[in-house]
Protein backbone atom coordinates (compact mmCIF):
# COMPACT_ATOMS: atom_id res chain seq x y z
CA UNK A 1 0.00 0.00 0.00
CA UNK A 2 2.88 2.41 0.66
CA UNK A 3 3.99 2.00 -2.95
CA UNK A 4 0.55 3.01 -4.28
CA UNK A 5 0.43 6.19 -2.17
CA UNK A 6 3.86 7.22 -3.49
CA UNK A 7 2.60 6.86 -7.06
CA UNK A 8 -0.53 8.86 -6.24
CA UNK A 9 1.72 11.59 -4.84
CA UNK A 10 3.87 11.48 -7.96
CA UNK A 11 0.79 11.75 -10.20
CA UNK A 12 -0.41 14.76 -8.21
CA UNK A 13 3.01 16.38 -8.44
CA UNK A 14 3.19 15.81 -12.21
CA UNK A 15 -0.28 17.29 -12.71
CA UNK A 16 0.74 20.33 -10.64
CA UNK A 17 3.90 20.75 -12.74
CA UNK A 18 1.81 20.51 -15.89
CA UNK A 19 -0.33 23.45 -14.75
CA UNK A 20 2.64 25.79 -14.32
CA UNK A 21 3.07 27.01 -17.94
CA UNK A 22 -0.63 27.84 -18.38
CA UNK A 23 -0.83 29.47 -14.94
CA UNK A 24 2.19 31.62 -15.80
CA UNK A 25 0.67 32.69 -19.14
CA UNK A 26 -2.63 33.57 -17.49
CA UNK A 27 -0.83 35.45 -14.72
CA UNK A 28 1.28 37.34 -17.27
CA UNK A 29 -1.81 38.39 -19.23
CA UNK A 30 -3.60 39.49 -16.06
CA UNK A 31 -0.54 41.46 -14.92
CA UNK A 32 -0.07 43.17 -18.29
CA UNK A 33 -3.67 44.36 -18.34
CA UNK A 34 -3.60 45.48 -14.70
CA UNK A 35 -0.33 47.37 -15.20
CA UNK A 36 -1.49 49.02 -18.44
CA UNK A 37 -4.78 50.10 -16.81
CA UNK A 38 -2.89 51.62 -13.88
CA UNK A 39 -0.32 53.43 -16.04
CA UNK A 40 -2.98 54.73 -18.43
CA UNK A 41 -5.06 56.09 -15.55
CA UNK A 42 -2.09 57.75 -13.88
CA UNK A 43 -0.88 59.26 -17.17
CA UNK A 44 -4.35 60.69 -17.76
CA UNK A 45 -4.31 62.14 -14.24
CA UNK A 46 -0.88 63.75 -14.86
CA UNK A 47 -1.59 65.00 -18.40
CA UNK A 48 -1.83 68.74 -18.85
CA UNK A 49 -5.45 69.57 -19.61
CA UNK A 50 -6.35 72.61 -21.59
CA UNK A 51 -8.89 71.05 -23.95
CA UNK A 52 -8.66 67.44 -22.79
CA UNK A 53 -7.63 66.25 -26.26
CA UNK A 54 -4.18 65.07 -25.16
CA UNK A 55 -5.58 63.21 -22.15
CA UNK A 56 -8.17 61.53 -24.38
CA UNK A 57 -5.42 60.30 -26.73
CA UNK A 58 -3.60 58.27 -24.06
CA UNK A 59 -4.21 54.59 -24.74
CA UNK A 60 -2.85 51.21 -23.85
CA UNK A 61 -1.88 48.38 -26.15
CA UNK A 62 -1.49 44.89 -24.74
CA UNK A 63 -0.03 42.12 -26.88
CA UNK A 64 -0.80 38.95 -24.94
CA UNK A 65 0.95 36.73 -27.47
CA UNK A 66 4.31 38.41 -27.00
CA UNK A 67 3.78 39.53 -23.39
CA UNK A 68 4.09 43.23 -24.02
CA UNK A 69 2.12 46.20 -22.76
CA UNK A 70 2.54 49.78 -23.91
CA UNK A 71 0.87 53.01 -22.89
CA UNK A 72 1.22 56.10 -24.99
CA UNK A 73 -0.24 58.45 -27.55
CA UNK A 74 -0.56 56.58 -30.84
CA UNK A 75 -2.52 59.05 -32.97
CA UNK A 76 0.05 60.54 -35.38
CA UNK A 77 -1.59 63.97 -35.19
CA UNK A 78 -1.37 64.06 -31.38
CA UNK A 79 2.00 62.30 -31.02
CA UNK A 80 4.20 65.33 -31.75
CA UNK A 81 2.23 67.53 -29.34
CA UNK A 82 2.42 64.82 -26.65
CA UNK A 83 6.21 64.76 -27.06
CA UNK A 84 6.45 68.54 -26.68
CA UNK A 85 4.30 68.45 -23.55
CA UNK A 86 6.31 65.58 -22.05
CA UNK A 87 9.75 67.01 -22.86
CA UNK A 88 9.08 70.74 -23.18
CA UNK A 89 10.32 73.13 -25.83
CA UNK A 90 12.41 76.29 -25.84
CA UNK A 91 9.24 78.27 -25.20
CA UNK A 92 7.28 75.79 -23.05
CA UNK A 93 8.40 73.99 -19.88
CA UNK A 94 8.12 70.23 -19.74
CA UNK A 95 4.96 68.80 -18.20
CA UNK A 96 5.77 65.09 -18.01
CA UNK A 97 2.83 62.72 -17.77
CA UNK A 98 3.94 59.40 -19.28
CA UNK A 99 7.33 58.91 -17.61
CA UNK A 100 5.99 59.69 -14.11
CA UNK A 101 3.13 57.22 -14.71
CA UNK A 102 5.60 54.49 -15.73
CA UNK A 103 7.84 55.25 -12.78
CA UNK A 104 4.94 55.16 -10.33
CA UNK A 105 3.86 51.67 -11.41
CA UNK A 106 7.22 50.12 -12.29
CA UNK A 107 7.68 48.27 -9.00
CA UNK A 108 4.13 46.90 -8.84
CA UNK A 109 4.66 44.57 -11.82
CA UNK A 110 6.73 41.94 -9.99
CA UNK A 111 4.44 41.79 -6.96
CA UNK A 112 1.32 41.66 -9.12
CA UNK A 113 2.77 38.90 -11.28
CA UNK A 114 3.85 36.78 -8.31
CA UNK A 115 0.42 37.08 -6.70
CA UNK A 116 -1.31 36.22 -9.98
CA UNK A 117 0.90 33.15 -10.50
CA UNK A 118 0.03 31.91 -7.02
CA UNK A 119 -3.69 32.45 -7.64
CA UNK A 120 -3.63 30.68 -10.98
CA UNK A 121 -1.55 27.77 -9.68
CA UNK A 122 -3.97 27.21 -6.82
CA UNK A 123 -7.01 27.28 -9.06
CA UNK A 124 -8.15 30.81 -8.31
CA UNK A 125 -9.30 33.15 -11.01
CA UNK A 126 -8.43 36.73 -11.78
Amino acid sequence: MARRSRLDGLDRALRALGRIPEAMREARTETLHEWADAVEGTAEDHAAVRTGHLRDQIEQRVDERFGRAEVGVWDPEAMEYAYYVEKGTSSMPDQPFLVPAFDEHRRQVTRTYRAAVRRHLHGGSA
